[in-house]
C-alpha cells in the first residue's frame, strides 16, 4: 500500500447546474452518483509530503443542499477511505467548516485553522526582525481567538482588533485587556489610518480586498480565498489539479505538520469526537520553524 502523509476532502470549485442538482434530486441520487472517491495522489516535491485527494463531485452550495443525513454519511465514507490509507485524520477544505461542525461525526477533520494561526506568528516574527512595526491590526477573527491573541501578545507589540462592528465584542475585548491583561484595543474598521508601521492581517473574507487598497502597509490576506503567499509551494498544488487557495492549502500543512510531528489528532479542529491532546497553534510553529517550512511563506508575504 502507498504510505500517504494526508488526505485532503474536498469539493468542486464551482457550483453544478442543471435540474439534477436540485435539492429534490440530489437528496435521491447522492447516496448512488455522488459519492466520495480518491481522485489523485499529491506530491508536494521538496517538502517530501505525499497524500491523496478524495473528492464529491459537487460545490459547496450543491453540498448544502443535501439532508444532513445523507451529508453525515458522504463523510463517514470519506474517513473510510482515509482508513484505507492508515490515515486517521483528515484534511478538510476550509470552505466546508461550518457545514461539518453542524453534523455528529466522530473522526478527526482539520480546517488549517492552527496553521493560519501559525503562519502569523511566523510572519510576525519575520516582520518585527526586518520593520520597524508600532501595531499588529487584526481584520475580523479565527476560531480560539482569545488563545490567539494572547500568544500574539508575547511579541510585546501593541494590537488592535478593527472590525465593521466593534460593539459585539466589548465583552470578548474585556476579557482579553482587564482580565487577561492583553494589549489589545477594538475599533471600527478604518484602512484610512494604516501606515508602512503597520503590520495588517485580514480574516474576514468581506474585507479581503482591501489587502489590494494598501499599498503603503503591510498587509497580508489569510481568507478561505488567500493566495500568492508562498508561490512555489501553491505551483505545487496547481500541478496537482487543485485551486491554489488557503481553504485547500492550510488544512494540508496543518496534517502535514501533525503528521511531521507524530501527532494525530489537534485539540479545537476534531468534529464530534473526543480529543487526547491539547495542541496549540505554538506547537504547529515550532514544528514548521523546525522544517523551514516558513522560508516558502515568509520572503514573499513580507
Amino acid at each position: 500500500m502507498i504510505e500517504l502523509d494526508f488526505a485532503l476532502f474536498n469539493l468542486k470549485h464551482e457550483e453544478k447546474r442543471g435540474l439534477m442538482y436540485r435539492k429534490y434530486f440530489l437528496d435521491r441520487l447522492a447516496p448512488f452518483f455522488f459519492l466520495p472517491r480518491v481522485e489523485r495522489l499529491i506530491e508536494l516535491g521538496e517538502l517530501n509530503f505525499r497524500g491523496c485527494q478524495i473528492s464529491l463531485p459537487l460545490g459547496p452550495g450543491n453540498l448544502n443542499l443535501i439532508e444532513p443525513e445523507l451529508k453525515q454519511n458522504i463523510i463517514n465514507q470519506t474517513a473510510e477511505l482515509a482508513k484505507g490509507y492508515e490515515l486517521s485524520i483528515v484534511a478538510v477544505d476550509r470552505r466546508l467548516k461550518q457545514q461539518l461542525l453542524e453534523l455528529s461525526i466522530g473522526f478527526p477533520a482539520i480546517f488549517g485553522d492552527n496553521f493560519i494561526k501559525a503562519l502569523t506568528y511566523a510572519l510576525t516574527l519575520r516582520a518585527l526582525s526586518r520593520r520597524d512595526i508600532r501595531r499588529i491590526i487584526i481584520v475580523g477573527e479565527i476560531d480560539g481567538f482569545p488563545q490567539f491573541i494572547g500568544g500574539m501578545s508575547t511579541l510585546g507589540v501593541p494590537i488592535s482588533m478593527q472590525t465593521i462592528n466593534p460593539g459585539q465584542y466589548e465583552i470578548m475585548n474585556y476579557h482579553l485587556l482587564y482580565e487577561s491583561g492583553y494589549a489589545i484595543s477594538i475599533s471600527a474598521l478604518n484602512p484610512q489610518s494604516w501606515d508602512k508601521k503597520d503590520l495588517i492581517f485580514i480574516f474576514d473574507p468581506a474585507q479581503e480586498g482591501l489587502a489590494m487598497v494598501s499599498p503603503h502597509s503591510c498587509c497580508v490576506c489569510l481568507t478561505n480565498n488567500g493566495c500568492d503567499l508562498a508561490p512555489e509551494l501553491e505551483n505545487k498544488l496547481s500541478k496537482n489539479g487543485l485551486v491554489k487557495s488557503l481553504y485547500n492549502l492550510a488544512p494540508i500543512m496543518e496534517t502535514c505538520l501533525l503528521a511531521e510531528a507524530g501527532i494525530l489528532s489537534t485539540n479545537g479542529e476534531q468534529v464530534g469526537a473526543e480529543q487526547p491532546l491539547d495542541l496549540d497553534f505554538f506547537a504547529i510553529q515550532q514544528v514548521g520553524d523546525n522544517m523551514g517550512l516558513w522560508d516558502l511563506f515568509l520572503d514573499k508575504a513580507i
